[in-house]
């Protein structure tokens, strides 16, 4: 039980963080905050017992890296396409539903480098947590649950805000 309060504590804190990705304009900062969401989250998943999320989410933290850095290339997407892969399945010790965080780790890998795009990058957040939404509930990690279905509102606010600034400015 202590271990699933302290997973969901830290699960809450790195959820915060995605949830201001969701509303930063600049790329790299999107990428700022996923770092330190998946860096937190990595910790949440010791205490969850998840490897599969573990290794996943490390493998997130090198990609948010390389994009702040502005060498996400597509030899590198491949790559931790290729580990995120072979670690997480290794590592999984929750049989099917620890292959969700392996799913959702590759379609965002490809995501982040196939879209540059800030507001599609939003797409592609809501996508992922939708994914991460259902391993959450199914793993008990309730903090990340809740505050991914927030998220998802968020994300889904911040597309509306998005197309009606865009029909403002088209009808201005």
């Amino acid at each position: 039980m202590r271990n699933l309060i302290i997973g969901n504590i830290l699960s809450f804190i790195a959820a915060v963080f995605l949830g201001i990705s969701c509303y930063a304009k600049d790329r790299k900062k999107i990428f700022t905050y996923q770092l330190v969401n998946c860096a937190t989250y990595t910790v949440a998943s010791y205490f969850f017992g998840t490897y599969a999320a573990i290794t996943t989410l490390i493998f997130c933290c090198i990609r948010s890296i390389l994009i702040m850095k502005d060498r996400y290339t597509s030899t590198a997407a491949y790559i931790l396409v290729i580990a995120v892969i072979a670690f997480g399945i290794m590592a999984n010790n929750r049989g099917i539903v620890g292959l969700l965080p392996v799913i959702a780790s590759v379609v965002y890998n490809l995501c982040c480098y196939y879209i540059t795009d800030p507001h599609l990058t939003r797409y592609s957040i809501l996508i992922n947590e939708l994914i991460w939404v259902t391993y959450a509930f199914i793993i008990k990690d309730f903090s990340t649950g809740i505050s991914d279905t927030i998220i998802i509102i968020v994300d889904i606010t911040a597309i509306i805000h998005y197309h009606n600034k865009l029909s403002t400015e088209n009808i201005l």
